[in-house]
């Protein structure tokens, strides 16, 4: 497998299988998370490694905003794409603070095209910059 991999937080177990599928014959690890407070602490182990978070806006146990944001600040390079199944997905994205979007249900060439661009423009982030090891408050919701 290559350094980069991909974050997958999606309550929905399918969907994550279906990423894995996609992602995996592409030499690309993916890492899952099934709620928000997981993808965070997976986002903050794998922080070197993940080039493209895809995450599910409707999500138990965190607001989609809060947890958009959190991971905006781990990140560094990495490109966090909402995925949302819901009406208008570019006004979901922009509510969460996010410019992109992946609207469910997507074609597989479109995740393919995602990951490929996102492993391209993939850049470690340095190891003088560690890692916040502090959650952010957040109100706690269902997005």
């Amino acid at each position: 497998m290559s350094d980069a991999a991909v974050l997958v937080i999606d309550d929905d177990a399918d969907m994550r299988d279906l990423v894995r599928l996609v992602v995996e014959p592409t030499n690309v690890d993916v890492v899952e998370a099934a709620t928000c407070v997981e993808g965070i602490a997976a986002c903050r182990a794998y922080r070197d490694r993940i080039c493209l978070v895809l995450l599910d806006y409707f999500m138990p146990g965190m607001v989609p905003a809060c947890c958009a944001r959190q991971l905006c600040t781990l990140t560094g390079s990495a490109a966090i794409v909402l995925c949302t199944a819901g009406v208008n997905p570019a006004a979901r994205a922009a509510e969460v603070g996010l410019s992109r979007w992946l609207a469910k249900p997507f074609e597989l060439d479109a995740l393919e095209t995602l990951v490929r661009d996102a492993v391209r423009r993939h850049t470690p982030p340095l190891a003088s910059q560690p890692a916040t090891q502090e959650i952010l408050e957040c109100p706690r919701g269902s997005g």
